[in-house]
């Protein structure tokens, strides 16, 4: 464990590292299928003051996330797009579902009433928005989206989509900021709260934000094993709730450094 704690400029090859050889012993492998490859959608009405170039890594994002709902969604189903932010996720999904309803939650007015006007201006009727915490919100819906919800809003939107008994796609991000709250302990799963403390999982999380762009390519790659190791405990979790869980990685690997997609369905 001492080897986890040194300066990130002496990062060893992944399988050196005891912690993580520890979790591939017990069966905690973070290999993870790659999704199919799906046309883009255009944007160009909603992608705002971004650049083009971040613009394309939205884009690209979303056909990842759109494409797995619409896998998942049924003519009349309730979509729930919680920290919808500036509402890139859902307004794609309502143009795209026009026989779907889908809800926008999100804290920041100012942020919601961008979204509203991009909605407007593209005359959806079947999107609508709530200002609030989304712990707040309570409820009933079908599937619930995320893209990079941040540390611990993504144990959030997983236990309301949970208790709702609805599907979810869900991409995490800031795994750097998980920890301990009145509502959520860590490790989430059985099978790593027998393998690994509370601590240990702490430094997974905090490696798992190692996976910037300007890194090192062994940087990066401790990083996404990581990355996927916690992600692995989240879908672990929901699976002790009777969800089937499966966890892939966005499309192309660029289009986002905290790459990783979670779509669940209860059984």
């Amino acid at each position: 464990m001492d080897r986890l704690l040194l300066n990130m400029q002496e990062l060893v090859p992944w399988r050196q590292y005891p912690l993580l050889n520890s979790c591939e012993e017990e069966g905690m492998i973070s290999n993870f299928p790659k999704p199919c490859c799906w046309k883009y959608y255009d944007m160009e009405k909603i992608r705002g003051k971004m650049s083009r170039d971040r613009a394309l890594r939205k884009q690209q994002q979303l056909n990842n996330l759109v494409a797995a709902v619409k896998k998942l969604a049924k003519p009349g189903d309730m979509i729930v797009d919680f920290c919808s932010g500036g509402g890139h996720v859902g307004i794609v999904l309502a143009h795209m579902m026009p026989s779907c309803q889908v809800v926008l939650i999100e804290n920041k007015e100012l942020s919601l009433m961008r979204a509203k006007d991009r909605s407007d201006e593209l005359g959806l009727s079947n999107i609508s928005f709530i200002q609030a915490n989304l712990d707040y919100f309570n409820g009933t819906f079908n599937i619930g989206v995320a893209l990079h919800a941040c540390g611990v809003a993504t144990d959030m939107v997983i236990e309301h989509c949970i208790k709702a008994r609805a599907a979810f796609v869900i991409s995490p991000c800031c795994y750097g900021f998980i920890q301990n709250t009145m509502k959520f302990k860590y490790p989430r799963s059985h099978q790593f709260k027998e393998i690994l403390s509370y601590k240990e999982h702490m430094i997974l999380c905090r490696f798992a934000d190692q996976t910037a762009v300007h890194l090192p390519p062994e940087r990066k790659l401790i990083g996404k094993q990581c990355m996927g190791l916690v992600d692995l405990d989240r879908a672990w979790a929901a699976e002790e709730c009777n969800y089937s869980v499966q966890v892939t990685s966005m499309e192309p690997e660029s289009c986002s450094p905290k790459n990783n997609m979670f779509v669940g369905t209860p059984v």
